[in-house]
């Protein structure tokens, strides 16, 4: 039996948006507040939002993967870590503000370490990594970065104003 553990999906990403989900969409916890545009992200247990950081509408490769632990890219600029719940494994899609794909990687229904990372190389590329975990980790940047990412700073969940 072989396992689906990575996937690459070239994805417009536009509206400040990229996000990945275990529930349908909805509008009402898309909402950003002025405290998740601080932080970069609007997470929830089952619905993540990360701001991609250029402005403009582009495409750009995702890379996705289950690993059994994180190692962070040499290229990566910014790093965030999120627990994050699949709870319908069926159904969880990769999403911007125009398009949405499936995401086919064989995920149990349980409880991940979700790390996000925005890297450059010849171009800006995303990568996301889910890593099954027994406990709720604490949402918070891995490493400094250029637009106000503190190693180590927690992040809130929900909506923040």
């Amino acid at each position: 039996m072989t396992t689906k553990t990575k996937q690459l999906i070239g994805l417009l990403i536009s509206h400040n948006k990229i996000l990945v989900r275990s529930k349908r969409y909805n509008e009402k916890i898309s909402q950003w507040g002025k405290g998740n545009i601080t932080q970069g992200a609007i997470l929830h247990a089952d619905y993540v939002i990360f701001d991609p950081l250029p402005d403009d509408a582009f495409g750009a490769m995702v890379h996705l993967q289950i690993a059994n632990e994180f190692a962070l890219d040499d290229r990566c600029a910014r790093c965030i870590v999120a627990p994050f719940h699949i709870r319908d494994r069926e159904n969880v899609e990769l999403a911007s503000a125009t398009e949405k794909f499936k995401i086919e990687l064989d995920f149990e229904n349980r409880l991940y370490s979700l790390y996000y990372e925005i890297c450059e190389g010849d171009e800006v590329f995303y990568k996301f990594t889910f890593v099954p975990s027994e406990e709720l980790i604490s949402a918070r940047y891995i490493r400094d970065d250029p637009w106000g990412g503190e190693k180590d700073k927690k992040l809130s969940l929900g909506k923040v104003d």
